[in-house]
């Protein structure tokens, strides 16, 4: 089964509500907005990798090896035998690519503007991402609980974000 990024959004957005409307600081609404949390992050990179995946079968000639590695996730080497001797080529190798980066790039290689790391919109992305982050590698020492207003954040920013790319690779708004 094949989940979309609007249909993740949709859950995040339902676990939201549910924190938002279960009793205060329980372990239920603390379970609530983790899950709104997550799901607003799988949301965002469900789109922006798909929309990685679709650039990754564009005409060749039109990316360089680099960019197709990038996009695709893969190692880019030099052959050093066959009939790409002395070319870079991608490889088969997996190479992830952060979330970050790949919103830079999709925005600087096919809108040809840049994010601007130091809008409110990037500040609160970053600061989510890295509330995310703290809930997927746990570290007892600084453990965050996540509060429906965390979860209503990470859904708003899973949802800018989107826009974001959107208006800028695409040219228009995605609907919600």
């Amino acid at each position: 089964m094949i989940v979309s990024y609007r249909e993740l959004i949709e859950d995040a957005q339902w676990f939201c509500d549910q924190a938002e409307n279960t009793p205060k600081s329980s372990k239920v609404q603390e379970r609530f907005s983790t899950s709104s949390i997550l799901f607003s992050f799988m949301a965002l990179e469900s789109f922006i990798n798909d929309m990685m995946s679709d650039f990754t079968v564009l005409p060749a000639g039109l990316l360089t090896a680099h960019e197709l590695g990038f996009l695709a996730e893969k190692a880019v080497e030099l052959a050093d035998s066959g009939a790409n001797t002395g070319k870079f080529v991608v490889t088969n190798k997996l190479r992830y690519q952060s979330l970050e980066y790949k919103i830079m790039f999709l925005v600087a290689r096919f809108s040809g503007d840049s994010v601007d790391k130091g809008s409110a919109l990037w500040q609160r992305f970053q600061k989510m991402k890295d509330f995310r982050d703290s809930l997927t590698h746990p570290r007892k020492e600084a453990m965050n609980v996540p509060l429906p207003a965390d979860a209503g954040e990470a859904v708003g920013v899973a949802k800018d974000i989107i826009q974001l790319v959107s208006q800028k690779v695409w040219k228009k708004k995605v609907q919600f």
